[in-house]
């Protein structure tokens, strides 16, 4: 049952897939695309009414009075009045057209924080299937382990039945063997939960393998996409847009508006029709004052960008470094790799003919074991830091 809970996993991990399609989607799953395209439409709208109000901010009034005349003769003795008036004020010197400006800004905030959590997403799955690919290796190089390790003891069993190895040294040697079973049923636990986990972003895709090992990208490419630092610079301009308003103020706006008066006075000369212009020119200082506020407020979010800058620079420094000592380290270990082959076949045999005793086999097995661990985790640390530096550096997670 072991074994083929084993051969299940690995052919599923042997398998090839593509992490760009897996990325892509769970990005469709995360619906990210999808929530910006709706708020991108609700801005657009936004930015249709500010212009529309700009000529069409309409208002209409309408009252009726009813007279009663003393010295009017009975039959006619009230009259009424009814008034009605049309106005609409008119932006013709672009007055508020800083609306507009924020809200194109905003749309591109908006879609600058959907890059930063795009970025975030594909490095978080990145971690993830790094970490499901070398618990999948590591459980393989355990299998294969045990699968040698019990053909030795089923050597060690005809041995005692010759006298050759006394019965203590069969049991330390199986106790050894439930210890090694026992790590490889938590793997196969630990990976189905793994998969599980993957399976929730990206169900009917196959768990891809990061085979990555070449950067294709320099540092500048890296930090060519900053989504913090844009975020910010887009900010700082949203602020100035906003003392932009401030300082139009004082920019006239033109009320104009029509009239109509229906008189029944029978000692009136008729109705009367009527045109108005109102030109307003607000007069209020503080909002110069609120506008040097904002400029001022605008500088301070601009000196941020460099805090992000060297951040960006910080964050591949860590990638890059990864990379450089994942790859030194695997030159070393896999030059050793032979040696330490040599020395399990090696001891193997002088166990066998017990020129060694136990724990000096289970030294050596253990030495050989950790280099083999260490250098699939170089590899997976070499594959993982490339896989994020190319993506990040190429810009495709972003679209």
């Amino acid at each position: 049952m072991l074994k083929k809970s084993v051969a299940l996993l690995l052919m599923a991990f042997t398998a090839h897939a593509d992490m760009t399609s897996f990325y892509k989607v769970a990005l469709k799953n995360l619906q990210y695309d999808k929530s910006y395209t709706l708020y991108k439409k609700a801005n657009k709208t936004s930015q249709t009414a500010v212009t529309y109000s700009k000529y069409a901010n309409f208002s209409a009034d309408a009252s009726y009075s009813k007279t009663y005349a003393q010295f009017l003769p009975s039959s006619a003795g009230s009259f009424a009045t009814t008034d009605i008036s049309l106005h609409d004020t008119l932006d013709l010197f672009g007055k508020n057209n800083y609306k507009i400006q924020t809200l194109r800004l905003d749309t591109k905030v908006k879609k600058s924080r959907l890059n930063l959590k795009k970025e975030k997403l594909f490095i978080t799955l990145a971690n993830m299937i790094a970490l499901y690919n070398n618990t999948s290796s590591q459980l393989k190089l355990h299998q294969e382990l045990y699968n040698t390790q019990q053909n030795i003891y089923k050597k060690l069993v005809s041995l005692a039945k010759n006298g050759d190895i006394t019965k203590l040294e069969i049991l330390r040697f199986k106790n050894t063997l439930t210890t090694l079973k026992t790590k490889i049923v938590s793997q196969i636990q630990n990976l189905t939960k793994m998969k599980k986990q993957l399976q929730i972003y990206a169900p009917n895709e196959i768990i891809p393998i990061l085979t990555q090992t070449q950067l294709l990208y320099t540092k500048n490419d890296f930090l060519f996409y900053n989504p913090k630092e844009h975020i910010n610079q887009l900010s700082a301009k949203k602020i100035l847009a906003k003392s932009k308003g401030f300082n139009t103020t004082y920019i006239p706006t033109l009320d104009v508006g029509v009239a109509y008066q229906k008189l029944d006075d029978p000692t009136s000369y008729g109705n009367n029709y009527s045109f108005g212009a109102t030109l307003h020119l607000p007069l209020n200082g503080g909002h110069f004052k609120e506008a040097e506020a904002l400029k001022v407020t605008a500088l301070a979010q601009q000196t941020q960008n460099i805090e992000y800058k060297l951040q960006r620079e910080q964050e591949y420094i860590e990638h890059f470094q990864a990379y450089i000592n994942a790859k030194k380290q695997l030159i070393i270990l896999e030059n050793a790799l032979n040696d330490f082959k040599t020395s399990e076949i090696t001891i193997q045999k002088a166990y066998l003919k017990q020129y060694v005793d136990f724990n000096t086999y289970l030294q050596v097995l253990k030495q050989a074991l950790d280099i083999k661990k260490h250098i699939i985790n170089m590899k997976t640390q070499e594959s993982l830091e490339v896989s994020i530096i190319n993506a990040v550096s190429q810009g495709w997670i972003y679209e």
